[in-house]
């Protein structure tokens, strides 16, 4: 329906082309919309143990997970609101409370000059200093300026995985901690946290294992025997027939993907709500050789005339 109404808006804008520009005071985000409303300021840290880097507001549609803010400092993106009058006068139903009326949002990035133009419902600011603002719509606004890290993928065996022999997996336990963002609308500001929950690592051979964390880095100075992890896969059969990025077969490699999942909160100060937000996910690959190694045991006699294994791979 939304899709249908923003067609026909848009048509009876070009037939009449009776457009209104709207004073800075209805800069504010639409009710029951979660695109971004007005002039949106956004700051971003890594959950309080350190600076972390800012935010850039991500626009209407932007993918989960990050923004491109094209510079290291805050990025605001400045909304422009056109009143769609003849929609007006035409009847179509009211997109939220009343009275109000159906506007053009065109809303650009400041750093980068990308832009976007949304249609939305705007209640009328004659009745009030400044149109509602969605708290929600401002955590989701929160939500799509986080910038979270992708995992770094690890290894032991480093150099390359054997059939039947349990290989480590662990990621940069620097980034296992939770990232957060504050979106301002007017009076009202929402935290948007993400949490890291697990790591889903798909092998490359049709098979994956999932981690309650970032795992547990193998130490070549520690014996063995005396370490142990939580996080490990164990291949079945070589990579050999996998492809390999120099054409040679003897560096056919599985594509192993890790994923981490992440839980995404939301608060407010200004206004009533809070509560849970969609996931989002950070992926990053690598190769792994997995080879198939055979052993040979020889029974030899020594001195003593008793039996001594000697083996070879």
């Amino acid at each position: 329906m939304r899709s249908i109404v923003k067609r026909l808006l848009a048509s009876s804008l070009v037939v009449a082309g009776a457009v209104v520009v709207v004073p800075a005071t209805a800069r504010a985000a639409a009710a029951g919309s979660d695109g971004p409303g007005g002039s949106v300021t956004v700051g971003a840290s890594d959950g309080g143990t350190s600076g972390g880097a800012p935010g850039a507001p991500g626009a209407p549609g932007a993918p989960n997970g990050g923004a491109e803010d094209g510079g290291a400092g805050q990025s605001p993106w400045l909304c422009t609101y056109t009143m769609l009058t003849l929609n007006d006068e035409a009847g179509f139903a009211p997109g939220g409370p009343t009275p109000g009326s159906w506007y053009s949002v065109t809303c650009t990035n400041q750093s980068t000059g990308a832009s976007t133009t949304e249609t939305e419902w705007i209640p009328d600011t004659t009745t009030a200093e400044t149109p509602a603002v969605d708290p929600y719509s401002v955590a989701r606004q929160a939500e799509r300026s986080l910038r979270l890290p992708p995992p770094s993928l690890e290894f032991n065996p480093s150099a390359l995985s054997v059939v039947n022999l349990a290989t480590w997996l662990w990621i940069d336990g620097g980034i296992w901690h939770p990232f957060s963002v504050t979106a301002s609308v007017g009076s009202v500001s929402a935290t948007a946290v993400a949490t890291p929950i697990s790591v889903i690592w798909a092998m490359g051979d049709d098979g994956a294992t999932t981690c309650d964390g970032p795992g547990t880095p193998y130490n070549p100075e520690q014996p063995s025997d005396e370490q142990s992890t939580s996080c490990d896969y164990t291949y079945l059969t070589s990579s050999e027939g996998q492809p390999s990025t120099d054409g040679n077969p003897n560096d056919d490699a599985y594509d192993v993907v890790a994923t981490i999942d992440w839980s995404v909160s939301w608060s407010v100060q200004g206004a009533a709500g809070g509560g849970e937000l969609p996931p989002l996910t950070t992926s990053s690959a690598r190769l792994v050789r997995v080879e198939q190694v055979e052993s040979v045991n020889t029974a030899l006699p020594n001195a003593f005339g008793q039996s001594v294994i000697e083996g070879g791979a």
